[in-house]
């Protein structure tokens, strides 16, 4: 049996992490706000055909929000498989006493759960 070599070529770091790079590409599409109708009349009525093409040989799911439902509590929950309340994003935005003033939660340094 023959092992792989993990290369650095085959690596990623981000964020202070390593990961291994999968063998085959995956995508994920995340539509943030939008209702699940809207995407299926927009199908049926011809006006997107990348994404006709793509829920046809892809996989598409339908998720439940988590609250509150902004776009970096339900990313991080998408990233973890955790609730705000676990990984500590509870918003888009919070007020750093620190700085005196209001700063966006993308920094990893609020993020308290592992991706």
């Amino acid at each position: 049996m023959r092992r792989r070599r993990t290369t650095e070529a085959s690596v990623l770091h981000v964020n202070a992490r390593r990961y291994k790079l999968p063998t085959q590409p995956t995508v994920v599409v995340c539509v943030d706000g939008c209702e699940p109708d809207y995407i299926a009349q927009a199908v049926a009525h011809g006006q997107a055909p990348w994404l006709k093409r793509t829920l046809a040989s892809g996989t598409a799911l339908i998720a439940d929000c988590v609250i509150p439902s902004f776009t970096n509590p339900n990313n991080l929950s998408i990233v973890t498989g955790a609730p705000p309340s676990v990984h500590g994003i509870c918003g888009n935005t919070l007020f750093d006493t620190a700085s005196g003033s209001e700063v966006m939660m993308n920094d990893p340094k609020w993020l308290r759960a592992a991706t």
